[in-house]
């Protein structure tokens, strides 16, 4: 429960931030779920300079070795970015670690929204990694 507890500090944090108008590109503060562990940021949105973007990201799994197990696990990815609606989508970094992302434009965002954002993806991310890890095994586990 203590990191449910976090996470609804971090998010009445980035809450109070918007209500004052402090909510700046720069913002970053750590997320941890279960075993899925990343950030929540504020970016600036690359098509509109003058817009923010909240981010989250969680590490899930990383990249098997082998061409046939990378396959499969990216073409499961793609699948389950389809299933997820475009609440959240799986990505791959440079160094082949497999991370979930869900953003949103600050502006107007409200705290029922903040909340789901985060809690939600974390909640996906921490979820997957375990599906992930049982059909691709121990080796892709972070």
């Amino acid at each position: 429960m203590a990191e449910i507890t976090s996470l609804l500090d971090l998010v009445q944090r980035i809450l109070d931030h918007i209500e004052d108008g402090t909510l700046r590109s720069g913002f970053e503060e750590p997320v941890h779920r279960g075993s899925a562990s990343g950030f929540t940021c504020v970016v600036g949105d690359e098509r509109d300079p003058e817009s923010l973007l909240l981010v989250v990201r969680l590490q899930v799994v990383r990249v098997p070795a082998g061409m046939d197990a990378a396959g499969r696990l990216r073409e499961r990815l793609l699948a389950l970015n389809h299933q997820l609606r475009g609440r959240a989508a799986f990505s791959e970094s440079p160094e082949g670690i497999v991370c979930l992302t869900a953003g949103r434009p600050v502006e107007d965002l409200d705290p029922g929204e903040v909340i789901d954002l985060i809690l939600w993806t974390s909640e996906q991310a921490d979820a997957y990694d375990d599906i992930l890890i049982g059909e691709f095994g121990d080796d892709v586990r972070i």
